[in-house]
């Protein structure tokens, strides 16, 4: 790609790795990692990968994506510099699309705001969780949205309400349109810094019961209606099944986590063999949670 940016722009990396962007710590590299810091630069490198015919992707905190080991073989996009800026504004909190949901709801809970407690320590950038509606225990990042700023793969930028999104369970319109979530604005309540601080402890603790501690993606496939995957995965007795260092926790089997040296391709079959067994069993044909990039789901 045949694009240039000053340091204070971002910077083109052909080749990067992306391995280590990832929570699963998989995957081969990106033909060009973009990591774009203004407005400006955004449009600049969409300009370019639209001229080249490259594919796109956005790695936010790389924790809900199964890199190919192959790699990207487009562009994919990190939004750093001013889309990480976060600023409160009496009841409302203004987030950079880049920025960490935990540094987000860190400033709510100092400026005594409410209402993001259930999704703290879900480890996502603010455009990540917007994109798919991102929630844990009975909260979604929707019931605090308010407005966002979006950019069209073609540079075009918009302004829209929340309620002018479609959006449901773990999906936004976003995700059919392609749209990059360049800040959202978030509409909390005041509350006491003690009720704000127990609730996300609470949160907290229940995470780190659930989870394992190897490297993973979280959960793998979406909730069915009325159900759990994890119940159905588990009725299946598929916790412990490995594929090569791809292994479904035995902790919590809506997770796979990698025990070393995990390939893609191992943890594409495991979701596989996990989706063919509760289709098998229960009828019901699970839906993959994580984003797949450079490879399809069939």
């Amino acid at each position: 790609m045949d694009l240039r940016l000053d340091p204070a722009e971002g910077a083109v990396e052909p080749g990067a790795p992306l391995a280590p962007l990832t929570t699963w710590r998989i995957g081969g590299p990106a033909r060009y990692l973009c990591r774009v810091r203004t407005g400006a630069a955004l449009a600049r490198v969409l300009g370019a990968a639209s001229r080249e015919s490259l594919p796109i992707a956005l790695l936010g905190m790389g924790s809900n994506v199964l890199v190919a080991d192959e790699g990207f073989p487009g562009c994919v996009l990190r939004l750093e510099g001013e889309f990480l800026d976060v600023r409160v504004e009496g009841e409302r909190v203004l987030a950079g699309g880049g920025a960490p949901l935990g540094g987000v709801c860190a400033a709510a809970a100092r400026a005594g705001l409410s209402g993001l407690e259930a999704i703290t320590g879900i480890p996502s950038s603010i455009g990540g969780a917007v994109r798919i509606n991102a929630g844990a225990y009975g909260g979604e990042i929707f019931d605090v949205l308010e407005s966002v700023r979006l950019v069209a793969r073609d540079g075009a930028a918009r302004e829209a309400a929340a309620s002018e999104l479609p959006h449901g369970y773990r999906w936004t319109r976003l995700v059919e349109t392609r749209e990059i979530v360049a800040a959202a604005v978030l509409r909390l309540r005041p509350a006491g810094r003690e009720e704000i601080a127990e609730k996300t402890r609470s949160v907290a603790d229940r995470r780190r019961g659930a989870l394992p501690s190897e490297p993973n993606a979280g959960s793998v496939f979406k909730n069915p209606e009325g159900d759990f995957a994890g119940r159905l995965i588990e009725a299946c007795g598929l916790k412990g099944e490995r594929r090569g260092g791809a292994l479904v926790s035995p902790r919590h089997a809506n997770v796979i986590v990698n025990t070393g040296g995990a390939r893609a391709s191992e943890v594409l079959a495991l979701m596989r063999v996990m989706r063919d067994a509760v289709r098998g069993r229960f009828g019901v044909t699970l839906m993959p949670e994580v984003e797949l990039l450079g490879m399809r789901w069939e």
